[in-house]
């Protein structure tokens, strides 16, 4: 009988980008070398704009003065993916696991993952889904839900955010994922009673569990030495 893959979750709270992805990294060499479990890694931001591996400069509409008047860092990742933002009122969301333990390969899990995302949104009230040719979840032609990977040594990083309340503003100052053609929208500007970042986290944790048949997700505890 199959061994029941295990999963914890750790959630840092509103954090600076550099920070959380400092975390991340540790969490991933750990899991990479069998000294951790598979973790989900959850975070809210300061203001940031990431460019994945994929990134144009011309995506990036904003001065670097009109950036630093509203105090918005930008950062090269290494996720996979165009032009991004993440900040206050937007839940993100890194899986840090052993690919091989949960699917068939990345596009198994890249589709699952976005389920988790839609599936999550249905409690809400709000009926999403995809667009043919673009990444993450969407409702209409605005995306709620951005989806940018990395695999490392079989390791998943990055992962989504999801649009919960943040200043929708913010995207203009960017072209959304290189999406001249696309907008974004939130829980909040589609009329849904605004749920805490807590909330949405607990929720994605249960459709998580669903969608990809794991028994129970526990806190993680960081080693004390």
């Amino acid at each position: 009988m199959k061994t029941p893959v295990q999963i914890a979750w750790v959630d840092l709270g509103l954090v600076g980008y550099d920070e959380a992805f400092a975390v991340q990294t540790a969490l991933h060499l750990r899991r990479r070398h069998e000294e951790g479990p598979n973790i989900i890694l959850f975070q809210e931001n300061f203001h940031v704009i990431t460019l994945g591996r994929s990134a144009s400069a011309e995506h990036l509409l904003a001065s670097p003065q009109l950036l630093a008047e509203r105090s918005i860092t930008v950062r090269d990742v290494s996720r996979g993916g165009d032009i991004s933002y993440h900040g206050p009122g937007q839940l993100v969301i890194s899986p840090i696991l052993k690919l091989s333990d949960l699917v068939q390969g990345v596009h198994q899990y890249v589709r699952m993952l976005e389920q988790v995302v839609i599936n999550l949104l249905a409690v809400y009230g709000i009926r999403a889904g995809r667009v043919e040719g673009a990444s993450g979840v969407w409702v209409g032609n605005k995306k709620i839900a951005a989806l940018g990977i990395a695999i490392k040594h079989g390791i998943t990083q990055h992962g989504v955010a999801i649009n919960v309340c943040p200043d929708l503003s913010c995207f203009d100052l960017i072209v959304l994922c290189g999406l001249k053609d696309k907008g974004v929208t939130s829980l909040q500007a589609l009329g849904v009673a605004v749920p805490t970042l807590q909330e949405v986290r607990d929720c994605f944790l249960h459709e998580f569990a669903r969608v990809f048949a794991i028994p129970t997700i526990p806190k993680y505890h960081f080693p004390t030495a």
